[in-house]
């Protein structure tokens, strides 16, 4: 997967992606693991656009490419190659 955020391209699995986000913005020590970040992120958007992002429970790849998708559908990223 890639994705592209302003300028930046990153790839991997979606939750490769998702801990490279986590490792740029917070200390590590803060969300302790990909899926906490992942729910952080999601209430996040959802408190800021009002909308409902339903994420599907236990598999972090999974919760990774639905942000993405969401994320992509409100012009916060694009997905290049899937």
């Amino acid at each position: 997967m890639k994705i592209r955020i302003e300028e930046d391209i990153l790839s991997g699995t979606g939750a490769e992606i998702m801990d490279q986000l986590r490792a740029r913005v917070f200390d590590p020590t803060e969300f302790p693991d990909t899926e906490s970040y992942i729910w952080f992120l999601r209430n996040n958007v959802v408190r800021t656009t009002g909308l409902d992002f339903p994420l599907p429970e236990g598999d972090v790849e999974q919760q990774a490419r639905m942000m993405f998708s969401q994320l992509a559908k409100v012009g916060v990223l694009t997905i290049l190659e899937d």
